[in-house]
């Protein structure tokens, strides 16, 4: 996804299309194209994105992230983008326990997409905190304090 217009550092990129959301007794449909990396996991739940969102890639030096405002969320701007920039995303944030799998998207990537907040760097979780969702820093508070706390 890439962004038609240039974007300032916390504006609104656009609001996330989040197409239903995922349970038991809505389960992904495979056959009509879901796909469990096309979701996100908002305060335990899951979310399937749309078009475009789901067409987000990850990367470790990620150019905007996701902000939750009740029942919506949103792409923001981490720092400015220009017009016909790639918008991408860390897929480490506000995630924890999530999958592993090779990475080497930018030179500050460490080889591999983490799936997990905590396993991130000290430096990368303290630069990460500001971004975290209310709902994540809610559940893990203590932790985020211990691991990001300056020494």
């Amino acid at each position: 996804m890439f962004v038609v217009r240039s974007v300032r550092t916390g504006e609104r990129i656009s609001q996330v299309n989040i197409v239903r959301e995922i349970t038991r007794d809505s389960p992904l449909r495979e056959n009509a194209g879901e796909r469990f990396d096309h979701c996100a996991y908002p305060d335990n739940g899951v979310v399937l994105w749309g078009w475009p969102h789901r067409h987000i890639n990850h990367s470790c030096d990620p150019n905007a992230y996701e902000s939750f405002e009740e029942q919506c969320s949103y792409l923001v701007a981490r720092r400015d983008i220009s017009a016909g920039e790639e918008i991408t995303c860390d897929y480490n944030i506000n995630i924890t326990n999530g999958t592993r799998w090779p990475c080497r998207c930018a030179p500050r990537c460490p080889g591999e997409v983490i799936g997990d907040f905590f396993r991130l760097s000290t430096q990368r979780q303290r630069e990460y905190r500001p971004l975290l969702a209310r709902w994540f820093v809610n559940r893990h508070r203590d932790q985020i304090e211990r691991s990001t706390a300056v020494e």
